[in-house]
């Protein structure tokens, strides 16, 4: 594949992630062999600051955890359709704070009484959801009928009216007649379960473009539009679902997308990010692959509990508005769903948000055919999502040169530069290179308290942070889906034992694929899309099941 020439300032952009963490490894060896007392403190330091993360991230992780609970004990749709009118949402809601029986119930409640009281000030007066249309997106290259046909199914089981839900197959011309007898599989049996369905086909070699999934989305849009035209839909009565192929949505995903739409200050200034659980296979997947799913996850509910910080991630939804606004997806970009954030946020100088659903959508772990190969297909995707670092020649001088908010543009560059640079150093700092002024600093050094204390203080730092998983495998049991008849009790065992692989994973599926995408990115070497194969053992699952315990 032939990539675009950077121009001397991109380059130097290109350069930064990767410097910083091989300059991290160069000054660690460097400094461990001639002043070992003060990589020591910065190793402790270093420590005590991931100790301090991790509580913060526990606690948001409980936090979350406990209102997503909340949140899909509550008839979405019954709670939209009261949204027509908010002087009446308003007696519905006092109703519940006067009746409810738990305190998180209460807060809530409170909290929307609240908003919706600052809605009718500024001259809200409410809306309802029979004025708009869900657009819901599928690119796919050479996926098999059997990995739609659940995605479409736990669609077509959705609460919200599924007239009011427009489908889109997007395939690719370059996968050939394999992925066209895919997509009419898919359109006979799910056709007529929806407003409209539509199939579109997105040509291979347009120019300026990567082989990616955000071309073809783009296309695929594009396509439909002048179809919602004809249909009388306008611009800014769609919603955008881009969901990847294997996406199975809650039943109370689209009203709840609902809810928050109708409910905000600038419903057309938002995306509605749900947390992706990596459940449609999981209970076929080797340990180490369900760890790093199940990181995935504990990760969104962290960001989902903390607003400020979250971002587009995988299956989103955004209106068409945005979308319209910013000239669609970026076509030369491998990571199109985390981009689409930023191209909205410096459009709108700073005005735009990320809005946490706290409600799901169930995705596929990694599985091949064989362990090793599903160990190799993990690094890889893992090594495509490290990759954002893609975005550093034309993010980092756009937030620069931005109208947003000076703080808030700031907030976001270091929390933009900070994310990248731990992927890639802190497991590797934190499990290997600890020992290493006990090993390059000399019998000078051995003698000193520091040296006899370091492994010492290492160790209690990192196992207190270690104590925090206890909250992770209580959350990720709740969260599984019922164990299929074919394994045995032994596999739930499993579950919890696979947690001593920590940090092994940490460092493997973790820094290492960091460490590679910002190295290529360094060199130039520029990496292609890769599309994540899906696989599924017979009997894996069936339509709803992997969202069984997520309703």
């Amino acid at each position: 594949m032939a990539f675009r020439k950077r121009s001397f300032h991109e380059r130097l952009w290109e350069v930064i992630p990767g410097l910083m963490f091989w300059g991290t490894l160069f000054f660690a060896l460097f400094f461990s062999a001639n002043h070992p007392v003060w990589v020591s403190v910065f190793i402790i330091l270093f420590d005590l600051y991931w100790l301090f993360k991790a509580i913060n991230g526990a606690t948001h992780l409980i936090s979350a955890y406990r209102r997503y609970k909340f949140f899909i004990t509550l008839d979405w749709l019954s709670i939209v359709e009261r949204l027509s009118d908010f002087k009446e949402y308003l007696k519905y809601l006092e109703q519940q704070v006067i009746n409810a029986k738990s305190g998180r119930a209460k807060t809530y409640f409170s909290e929307e009484t609240i908003r919706i009281n600052k809605l009718l000030e500024i001259g809200r007066e409410g809306g309802s959801f029979k004025d708009y249309y869900h657009v819901v997106l599928y690119p796919f290259v050479d996926e098999g009928p059997e990995i739609l046909e659940t995605s479409l199914s736990s669609l077509a089981g959705v609460t919200f009216p599924k007239e009011r839900i427009i489908v889109v197959l997007a395939t690719e011309e370059r996968a050939g007649e394999q992925a066209a007898k895919t997509a009419a599989i898919t359109k006979a049996k799910f056709g007529d379960k929806f407003f409209k369905f539509f199939v579109t086909v997105h040509p291979d070699g347009l120019a300026g473009e990567i082989k990616g999934k955000s071309a073809n989305a783009s296309w695929a849009v594009k396509s439909i539009m002048p179809e919602l035209e004809k249909l009388g839909i306008g611009i800014d009565q769609v919603l955008i679902s881009n969901f990847d192929s294997d996406t199975m949505v809650h039943p109370q995903y689209f009203s709840r997308v609902m809810y928050e739409f109708l409910t905000s200050e600038k419903p057309y200034r938002s995306s509605y990010q749900p947390i992706a659980v990596y459940n449609n296979n999981i209970w076929d997947s080797p340990s180490f692959i369900r760890v790093v799913s199940v990181s995935n996850t504990f990760w969104q509910f962290i960001e989902s509990s903390r607003p400020n910080r979250l971002r587009t991630f995988s299956s989103h939804t955004m209106t068409l508005r945005a979308l319209v606004d910013v000239g669609f997806w970026r076509k030369d970009l491998i990571n199109e769903d985390g981009y689409i954030f930023w191209q909205c946020y410096l459009h709108y100088d700073g005005d735009y948000q990320a809005v946490p659903l706290l409600i799901s959508i169930s995705l596929d772990t990694c599985l091949a055919d064989t362990y090793k190969q599903t160990l190799i297909n993990q690094y890889k995707q893992k090594r495509r999502w490290a990759y954002n670092v893609e975005y550093y020649p034309t993010l980092m001088p756009a937030l620069i040169k931005s109208k947003a908010p000076l703080w808030d543009r700031v907030y976001k560059i270091f929390q933009y530069v900070e994310g990248n640079y731990n992927w890639a150093t802190a497991s590797i700092v934190i499990s290997a290179l600890g020992w290493l002024p006990l090993f390059l600093g000399g019998d000078k050094f051995g003698q000193t308290v520091v040296a006899s204390n370091l492994p010492f203080m290492t160790r209690i730092i990192m196992t207190l942070a270690t104590a925090f998983l206890i909250f992770s495998i209580y959350i990720n049991m709740y969260l599984l889906p019922p164990r299929p008849a074919k394994y045995t009790r032994w596999r739930t065992i499993s579950m919890y034992l696979q947690w001593i692989f920590v940090p092994i994973i940490s460092v493997f599926f973790g820094s290492l694929p960091a460490v590679e995408s910002q190295t290529r990115l360094m060199l130039g070497q520029y990496m292609e899309f890769w599309v994540t194969p899906k696989v599924r053992k017979e009997g894996d699952i069936v339509p709803d099941s992997a969202t069984a315990n997520l309703s």
